[in-house]
């Protein structure tokens, strides 16, 4: 790990360095000022590898304050997303850092694909590619995709959604074929599997199948092809040790890139939401936990899924409670206005806030030290056995049963939460409900909220817990699930209400940066006119779903 950190030192550069210049004449290249075509594109790879993961400004904005919030893995962070008003200030800092790495990725992609020393990091860069752009184009729907930064310097125009998803699946398909280990890797300059082609082939198949997923609703025919594709290569994820992570690290000596969350929390940030506890509360019958400090418990579910008081913890003194507040766990309600988010029963500290399983380290003698240098999880394992459950709900061909995917989603998630197996053995036979109705047994399906389908994707929102609220935010859109209490006060321009529900969620989508009408001003809006309009009311293509 070492060795990988001090190659990252001073590289952050290079984000700068790639352009457009290519093709020069080799007594034409100064070697005192690198382009890149002289700079080794693994370095490259590095950069945009860490980079992409976002460094703490951008990944509180866009992730923890936006993402997270629409998502409610968390509540009341006192800023305008509670009331599911995009800042544009977050979304154009967003927006001009995609396209930086995006530029990376196609010096690669376009200088290096005759250079077969350097054919494994040209398909790398390609799947990497993939991830950066479905998570962009599954906020802004509709954008530049095709003819973006490939150092023409000409004003892209807008591709559609569907054609962009279509394409992505299929790069990922060429990149994992293409990939042979047999050839050279970038070896430590892989900040995510060190150079191990075998498991970027199952990335790429596995990220592949997610995509698949998301057409579900829009496109069903495609999706049912590309997942059982996709399943049928063979390589996916197949246990928690090869769950796609990235190690964050203040040893990087790059500004913003260990793992946010333990700042966050000491900022006094990340209370849980109503809708999570509700989720949380009874669902597997288990009981509440004692106390590990000796501290009473005051308020706390008799029941609660064994997860649950690791996410996060009771309230404590230590962790910015005030008297009277000590000893709960609940949650608050997302979008409240201004002056009720104030009120001392719904500050943040008051509130069951993120566990120390995330952010800290206990020493034997009971000390709390804050932990930075931990792995982001881009891609759990469990995710990839909710959505082999899904499609085999569906009737595809997954390799197994939706039964079976699902209980083995749910024992990754506790092996990776630190849940005995007793405890997860008892869960999954329960048929103890939550606050929504929903139970835990498969085959179990009496009352509200409970069908099979409700099930996986419930589980699927905890098992993302707390790297991948982008999937729960996707999931939520794409099959308005699991059941969220809507937001209080959102703003009414911003939501839509959804089929006949009288819910108002979130956001359906970010608009495009106040940039974009301005200086691509024809093909911003031809793509306005094309997707009924540049507002969070209007829905991505995927998003089909009543």
């Amino acid at each position: 790990m070492k060795t990988k950190i001090y190659i990252l030192i001073g590289l952050l550069a290079i984000l700068s360095i790639t352009g457009c210049t290519r093709n020069f004449d080799a007594m034409n290249i100064d070697p005192n000022n690198p382009t890149s075509e002289t700079i080794d594109p693994d370095f490259i790879l590095s950069t945009a590898l860490i980079g992409g993961t976002m460094n703490i400004d951008l990944h509180q904005r866009i992730h923890s304050l936006t993402i997270d919030i629409f998502a409610q893995y968390i509540a009341n962070e006192g800023f305008s997303t509670d009331r599911c008003i995009p800042v544009e200030g977050w979304t154009n800092s967003y927006w001009a850092q995609h396209w930086s790495w995006i530029n990376s990725m196609n010096d690669i992609i376009i200088n290096q694909k005759n250079n077969t020393l350097k054919s494994n990091t040209v398909q790398i860069a390609r799947i990497w590619k993939v991830w950066l752009f479905h998570r962009a184009t599954d906020l802004f729907g509709d954008m530049p995709y095709f003819d973006a930064a490939n150092g023409t310097g000409l004003l892209p125009k807008y591709d559609t959604q569907k054609d962009i998803y279509y394409d992505m699946v299929n790069e990922l398909k060429e990149a994992a074929l293409a990939l042979d280990a047999t050839k050279m890797n970038p070896g430590v300059n892989d900040l995510i599997f060190g150079g191990d082609v075998a498991k970027w082939k199952s990335f790429a198949n596995s990220l592949r199948l997610r995509l698949a997923m998301r057409m579900s609703e829009v496109d069903p025919a495609k999706a049912k092809v590309e997942a059982e594709e996709a399943v049928a290569s063979g390589l996916l994820l197949s246990s928690n040790s090869e769950s796609v992570k990235v190690y964050r690290t203040e040893d990087y000596k790059l500004w913003g890139y260990y793992y946010c969350y333990p700042t966050y929390f000491s900022w006094g940030e990340l209370a849980m939401s109503k809708s999570m506890e509700n989720i949380l509360t009874g669902l597997g019958g288990i009981n509440f936990p004692a106390p590990y400090d000796g501290v009473p418990n005051v308020s706390v579910p008799a029941k609660v899924d064994p997860r649950g008081p690791v996410f996060f913890n009771t309230t404590r003194t230590a962790f910015g409670a005030a008297p009277g507040y000590v000893g709960l766990w609940k949650g608050i309600l997302a979008g409240l206005p201004i002056e009720e988010g104030q009120k001392a029963v719904n500050i943040k500290t008051n509130n069951a806030r993120l566990g120390l399983h995330y952010v800290a380290t206990i020493s034997a003698s009971g000390t709390v030290s804050l932990n930075n240098n931990q792995y982001m999880t881009l891609m759990p394992y469990s995710e990839i056995c909710f959505l082999r459950a899904e499609g085999a709900s569906r009737g595809w061909t997954m390799g197994g049963t939706a039964k079976d995917f699902y209980e083995a989603g749910i024992r990754a998630s506790m092996l990776e939460t630190g849940i005995d197996n007793g405890s997860t053995e008892t869960y999954l036979a329960s048929e103890n409900p939550n606050v929504n109705g929903t139970t835990v047994a498969f085959n179990h399906t009496s009352g509200s909220h409970n069908t099979q389908l409700e099930k996986i994707i419930t589980q699927k929102y905890l098992a993302n817990f707390p790297d991948n609220g982008w999937e729960a935010f996707n999931d939520y859109r794409r099959l308005c699930l699991p059941a969220l209490i809507p937001f209080v006060s959102p703003d009414p321009a911003a939501v839509v209400e959804v089929g006949s529900a009288t819910w108002k969620g979130s956001i359906r989508r970010l608009i495009y940066p106040a940039t974009e009408p301005i200086v691509n001003a024809v093909n911003y809006k031809e793509a306005a006119a094309r997707i009924g309009g540049d507002k969070t009311t209007t829905r991505v293509w995927w998003d089909a779903k009543n």
